[in-house]
């Protein structure tokens, strides 16, 4: 059976992933940097095996490289946007400086993907997004990625 990941999925993946990584290095690093370094970890050979995927899988893990490159730039050319705009949908609890930094990441180019790229449907943007969070935070913070993306999306806003 051959197993594919939508590319586009992947380069969401891998945008949170420099979004992630570019907040952990607290500016020692440049985005372009950061970016290099992940596209460089998808091109890998031994992708597969440094991550238990047996070598005779067909699946393929391979990210749309132009629409990673525009996520992560629309994304980071817009960061004080998006987060005010993450901000207006967070509780009094919840500040965006107290954020895990993983959910963060998420929310960041899902709120980019929800606000510059309207040629892809809103509610493919928030399942994939929600589906990603399943896949990388617990399972009280799926729902709440998939809240603020539907109530930003929700809100007509861009």
């Amino acid at each position: 059976m051959n197993q594919q990941i939508s590319t586009k999925s992947i380069a969401r993946i891998a945008a949170i992933q420099t979004l992630y990584q570019f907040a952990s290095s607290q500016d020692t690093l440049d985005i372009n940097s950061v970016l290099l370094r992940i596209k460089e970890f998808y091109k890998d050979v031994d992708f597969k095996s440094d991550h238990d995927i047996d070598q005779k899988s067909k699946l393929k893990l391979k990210p749309s490289y132009s629409y990673l490159d525009e996520l992560v730039k629309y994304t980071h050319s817009n960061l004080l946007e998006i987060d005010e705009e993450i901000s207006r949908f967070l509780t009094k609890s919840w500040t965006i400086t107290n954020l895990p930094m993983l959910l963060h990441a998420v929310l960041r180019v899902g709120i980019c993907e929800l606000a510059y790229f309207p040629e892809t449907p809103k509610k493919v943007i928030i399942n994939e997004y929600t589906d990603i969070a399943n896949d990388m935070l617990d399972e009280n913070e799926i729902g709440f990625i998939n809240s603020i993306l539907h109530n930003y999306a929700q809100s007509g806003q861009k």
